[in-house]
């Protein structure tokens, strides 16, 4: 049994330890060691943890540690956590109005369904986007009448399960999904509003207008994995997969359900491997006991942790890792077509895409210019990737 990953030896520095304690350990237990209070403010934000770590220790408890200073700096990124999250919600409703006016039935995933569900302590959990589950074959009229009503398209492509992404006009972000992709409660495709709703995995959403609902845990916790670990587990710096451990022990905690049931893999076991999953498993279990990394540790769970943090803390390995752009995403088409659209995806840009990447050009000859540049750097880019993997297996 391995993972698909690979990350360097690395020494887990006083700070991190401090924040996976603090993040997922058991309140209040006593930390071996003195902690640099900045240090430690700076390493939980750099894994977005800093608003779960007073939502869950308090500041009272964080000033007696680290200080005034430092705990109103937890305190600070929990009320803008907490704001994000309001903003977020407020939006989920007004997709939600738009969604009843056309009988539109939504599914919220990710962040919405987890805080529709009561899952979240308020303002413990960064987030950036409302995901909108519908029916197929109502996705397009749905995102049609929210552009119709304000909402803007983000200029980025469409994507095998969701529509382009849409800016709210009151902030925030939201994605009109077909598919909640790499998970196959059915054992086949990935499952829709349709099918989950048709296996009874959907649990209403009574304070949103029309109808509206959130995945089952069950489901969210399978959600939860594949989309850490398929989706996300080659690009630490887009999602940190903390959040992903932090998810399955708040849905354990809040629904006595086992972090991942054996039901759950089999839906998501053609894009997470059974190692992988109980590596995932094991390492919400030993974080949650508050055992500490510094001790040996045994087994899978050790690597995948090593990852997660080697992702951000190691820039050579997080260059390396974006090599991952041409292995096997969960997908519902075949192999062969996954890689033509990727790699086709990667040399034809949007202009949306090219300034995120290279930022504005002057004009539209810039576009021209950069679009003919772009198979070049691309290839660059590749080496800079390939090299940097060798030096870190090395």
């Amino acid at each position: 049994m391995s993972l698909r990953f690979r990350p360097p030896p690395l020494a887990v520095p006083p700070a991190a330890r401090w924040m996976l304690l603090r993040a997922f350990g058991p309140a209040g237990a006593a930390f071996p060691g003195p902690v640099d209070p900045d240090g430690a403010l700076a390493m939980a934000r750099r894994f977005e943890v800093s608003a779960r770590i007073v939502a869950r220790q308090g500041r009272q408890r964080l000033a007696a540690e680290l200080g005034a200073e430092a705990a109103a700096g937890f305190g600070r990124d929990r009320v803008a956590a907490a704001a994000v999250g309001l903003r977020l919600m407020a939006a989920a409703r007004r997709v939600a109005v738009r969604a009843a006016e056309l009988g539109v039935p939504v599914a919220f995933l990710k962040f919405v369904g987890l805080e529709g569900a009561g899952i979240l302590a308020a303002g413990s959990r960064d987030a950036c986007d409302v995901d909108a589950l519908v029916p197929a074959d109502r996705a397009g009229e749905l995102w049609r009448a929210l552009v119709a009503a304000g909402w803007r398209g983000s200029g980025l492509p469409e994507a095998e399960h969701q529509l382009p992404a849409l800016e709210d006009p009151e902030g925030g972000v939201v994605e009109v999904h077909r598919l909640v992709l790499g998970v196959r409660p059915e054992g086949g495709s990935s499952a829709t509003f349709e099918m989950l709703d048709r296996l009874g995995l959907l649990v209403p959403l009574a304070e949103l207008p029309g109808r509206c609902a959130a995945p089952a845990p069950e489901v969210q916790a399978a959600h939860v994995l594949v989309h850490g670990i398929g989706q996300h587990g080659y690009w630490p710096t887009s999602y940190s997969l903390l959040k992903m451990v932090g998810d399955l022990i708040d849905l354990e905690a809040v629904t006595s359900l086992a972090a991942i049931t054996p039901r759950a893999l089999g839906w998501v076991a053609r894009d997470v491997a059974a190692a992988e999953a109980e590596a995932v498993r094991r390492l919400c279990c030993r974080l949650a006991a508050g055992e500490d990394p510094a001790a040996p540790w045994d087994g899978l769970e050790e690597t995948l942790l090593r990852h997660i943090l080697a992702g951000r803390l190691d820039p050579e390995y997080e260059t390396a890792l974006r090599l991952g752009l041409f292995r096997a995403q969960p997908s519902d088409r075949s192999r062969p077509v996954q890689l033509a659209r990727t790699v086709l995806g990667a040399v034809f840009l949007t202009d949306a895409q090219i300034d995120a990447l290279y930022g504005p050009p002057r004009g539209r000859l810039g576009y021209l210019g950069r679009r003919l540049a772009r198979p070049f750097d691309l290839a660059v880019r590749l080496g800079r990737y390939g090299v940097k993997g060798w030096r870190v297996r090395s």
